[in-house]
């Protein structure tokens, strides 16, 4: 468990996982335009900003929320296998 005097660096996991951020961003905006074109064609919305730009965030927001858990859980995974080694920053 982690104590308030405890950091973690966050820059240095950001710089090390930048490739993987970057892929997960993508997919979030590709998986949100999917989707937003299913429900266009399927008539569900139509296919005006109004309509459309609501559904998109939505959708970018919880794909982008779930990678962004994912990713501080390994944040801190990783952070505790260093401070359990006897590794101090």
């Amino acid at each position: 468990m982690k104590t308030l005097n405890q950091r973690i660096d966050v820059d240095k996991f950001i710089k090390n996982r930048q490739g993987e951020i970057e892929y997960l961003v993508n997919t979030a905006l590709n998986r949100a335009g999917d989707i937003v074109k299913q429900k266009v064609a399927d008539g569900e919305v139509k296919a005006t900003i109004q309509d459309v730009l609501p559904l998109l965030l939505y959708e970018v927001l919880i794909t982008n929320t779930v990678a962004v858990l994912r990713l501080v859980t390994e944040m801190l995974e990783e952070e505790g296998k260093i401070n359990n080694s006897g590794i101090d920053h």
